[in-house]
């Protein structure tokens, strides 16, 4: 299980728990948060579930695949740290990363 902090757009943080090998985005759904919209349910075929995610102190995240960074260019909002939480699979080393959710780019997608 990893233990992580979400940021909402309004600066709401929250406390989320997740299985190893669930995506950020199922353990961030299972814990209410809904700011993330999904549009196209987690298969990485658009970018509204875009967050930034800043991992513990050492930690280097996966990298980001070719479907991930097609979908992130789209993103006029896209940083050095953001991601698809379709894509980034929770694991033990990513316990107490925290993650931000990126601003709406009102559905350029």
């Amino acid at each position: 299980m990893a233990r992580f902090t979400v940021e909402t757009r309004d600066g709401d943080r929250i406390e989320v728990t997740g299985r190893d090998g669930a995506t950020l985005l199922k353990a961030m759904r299972k814990a209410g948060v809904e700011e993330v919209v999904a549009q196209c349910g987690g298969g990485c075929a658009c970018a509204t579930c875009h967050v930034y995610v800043t991992p513990p102190e050492g930690v280097v995240l996966p990298q980001i695949g070719p479907g991930e960074a097609r979908m992130l260019a789209t993103s006029r909002h896209r940083t050095l740290s953001s991601r698809l939480s379709c894509q980034l699979k929770l694991e033990p080393a990513l316990e107490r990363m925290h993650v931000v959710i990126a601003p709406d780019d009102g559905g350029d997608f």
